[in-house]
C-alpha cells in the first residue's frame, strides 16, 4: 500500500515539475520569434537549442537514462529512426539538433498540437496527392537553412519486436534533397521487474496516452538506448533507400520482446 502510494506520489510530482519546465519553454520560444526577422538561420538553431535542453531536462525528471553510441550526424542531415514511443522525440532530441518530419494529423492533437506545430515540425498529409510535395519543399527550406530532419519511416509506432516495413514516400524527400540518409535505432529497457519496456515504454496501436504516460511516470529503472551507425545510405530512388534504411536498422536493432503474450500484427496501427 505505501509502495502504491509512493509511486502515485512520485507521478503526480514529475508531472508538475516536467509541466512547470514545459510553462518555461512556450515562454523561451518568445526569443527565436524576435530573432526571426533579422535571421531564420539563427532562430532556428536558437529554437533547436531550447528543445535539446527541454528534452534532456524532461527526461530526468521521468527518470530515464539515455545511453547512446556511435557517430551523432551532423546539420544538415536527414535522420531515420525506427519507432516505438512518443520517448523517441525527446530520446532523439537529447542528442542531435533536429526537426522532426511528422503525420499531419499530429497537429490536430488537443493541447499537444499547437506544441507539436511551434517546435517546427514539417507535416505530411498522406490523405491527399500534393502531401508528399508539400512535405518535400518543407524539408528542403530546412536543409537550405542548415538544419537537420528526422523522420520514423516505420508510419507509426509498435512494440519494438522487430522493425517494421519502411515506407518509401517518406524517402521521396530524401531522394529529391541529394543527401545521404543517417540512420539510428532506439530501443528501450527496464530493470523493473513489475513493468515491460514494450508495454510500459513503447506505446503502440490502442492505447492510451494519458494512461501509457501516467503509468511511465510511476516507475524508475527506465533506459532509452540510441546508437547512430557508421553507415549512410546514399542517394539514390525513394524504394531503394527505403530498402537500405531498413536493411540496416535491422540489422542492428536489439529486439525488446520475442511475440509471446503480443500477437503480431496488433502492435502497430498505420493511418493511411
Amino acid at each position: 500500500m505505501l509502495r502504491l502510494l509512493f509511486a502515485h506520489f512520485r507521478a503526480i510530482l514529475r508531472l508538475v515539475i516536467g509541466l512547470t519546465v514545459l510553462g518555461l519553454l512556450v515562454l523561451s520560444w518568445f526569443f527565436p520569434l524576435l530573432v526571426r526577422p533579422f535571421s531564420a538561420y539563427q532562430a532556428d538553431k536558437l529554437l533547436l537549442r531550447q528543445l535539446g535542453v527541454w528534452s534532456r531536462l524532461t527526461l530526468k525528471i521521468m527518470g530515464i537514462k539515455v545511453v547512446s553510441e556511435g557517430p551523432v550526424p551532423q546539420a544538415p542531415y536527414l535522420l531515420a529512426s525506427n519507432h516505438l514511443s512518443y520517448l523517441d522525440v525527446f530520446v532523439l532530441w537529447s542528442k542531435v539538433d533536429g526537426f522532426f518530419l511528422g503525420k499531419s494529423e499530429l497537429a490536430k492533437w488537443p493541447a499537444l498540437g499547437p506544441l507539436i506545430t511551434a517546435a517546427g515540425t514539417v507535416f505530411i498529409n498522406r490523405s491527399k496527392r500534393s502531401g508528399v510535395v508539400e512535405a518535400i519543399e518543407g524539408v528542403t527550406d530546412k536543409i537550405l537553412l542548415g538544419n537537420g530532419v528526422i523522420f520514423f519511416p516505420e508510419g507509426s509506432s509498435s512494440s519494438g519486436g522487430e522493425i517494421r516495413q519502411f515506407k518509401s514516400n517518406l524517402f521521396q524527400v530524401a531522394a529529391h534533397s541529394n543527401l545521404e540518409v543517417n540512420v539510428a535505432v532506439i530501443h528501450y529497457t527496464t530493470n523493473n521487474k513489475s513493468y515491460r519496456a514494450e508495454k510500459d515504454l513503447a506505446w503502440w496501436g490502442d492505447m492510451s496516452f494519458v494512461s501509457h504516460f501516467y503509468k511511465l511516470l510511476t516507475f524508475d529503472s527506465k533506459v532509452a538506448h540510441v546508437r547512430f551507425l557508421d553507415e549512410r545510405v546514399s542517394h539514390g530512388d525513394r524504394k531503394q533507400m527505403a530498402q537500405c534504411t531498413e536493411q540496416l536498422a535491422k540489422e542492428a536493432f536489439t529486439p525488446m520482446h520475442a511475440y509471446s503474450d503480443i500477437e503480431k500484427g496488433s502492435d502497430v496501427s498505420f493511418i493511411a
